[in-house]
């Protein structure tokens, strides 16, 4: 059976949300219905400490305050949410062959390069703090130690090490698909998305973690969490308009 093959460089992106409330409760806090939070600009704030600034940063972060109608608990007074996009370039070289059954197996190797990872937050907070304690607010501190984890340079190494990682996708063909470049892509695409997934999901287990060791921020990180050398770090990524080559291309 001869070889069809088809090569292809592609500069695809593609964003996921993950919403969990890593959120701060109060309890009795009374529940305010009809009312929408409002967007606080950090211009009108006074100069964040140098650590926070970073974080700021590199979390591409915007801040909404007031309480939330229809919320979900009312006694939630912080949470943080983060929405992460990719980008990649791609080549793909795919051939035909034949499995024991005798079935099409569609073969492709794929390159992936300048892979970008690009995390952007919102923190909200129920009651706005003062203006000139806002930077030592408790809850607003605690939803930078969420920053922190989801804005840790790692996180971005570790997307593009797990996508260089899937050069060679097999996939059985089915009734009614082709070969070719559409499903080629669709692969592809599939392959680097699942790789989103692992990643991010295991943000989400780190946020609930940092919840569950704190009590949503009413006790320290423990000296002895794997998250407290990680919380403690100095180690801040740069933001470069908000995106981060994660595969180490200048």
């Amino acid at each position: 059976m001869g070889k069809d093959r088809f090569s292809k460089n592609t500069t695809l992106s593609a964003a996921g949300l993950k919403l969990v409330t890593f959120a701060i409760f109060l309890a009795l806090s009374a529940a305010v219905s009809g009312q929408t939070p409002r967007k606080l600009s950090v211009s009108k704030l006074s100069e964040p400490p140098k650590q926070l600034k970073k974080l700021l940063k590199a979390g591409r972060v915007t801040f909404e305050v007031g309480p939330r109608s229809g919320s979900a608990d009312p006694r939630i007074i912080g949470e943080t949410r983060y929405e992460v996009s990719y980008r990649y370039k791609s080549q793909a070289k795919w051939s035909l062959s034949q499995d024991a059954k005798g079935a099409r197996v569609l073969v492709i190797n794929v390159v992936f390069n300048r892979i970008q990872w690009n995390p952007k937050h919102v923190i909200w907070l129920r009651d706005e703090p003062e203006l000139d304690v806002f930077w030592s607010n408790s809850v607003l501190l605690h939803e930078f130690d969420h920053l922190r984890i989801s804005t840790d340079p790692r996180i971005a190494r570790r997307f593009a090490e797990l996508l260089t990682q899937r050069r060679v996708i097999r996939h059985t063909l089915q009734a009614g698909e082709f070969a070719g470049r559409e499903l080629t892509d669709r692969l592809v695409e599939k392959e680097a998305h699942a790789v989103f997934e692992e990643v991010t999901d295991l943000i989400a287990i780190r946020y609930r973690e940092l919840d569950r060791e704190t009590l949503h921020g009413r006790q320290p990180v423990p000296r002895s969490s794997e998250l407290y050398d990680l919380l403690r770090s100095d180690a801040v990524p740069e933001s470069q308009g908000g995106s981060r080559d994660a595969s180490g291309n200048p």
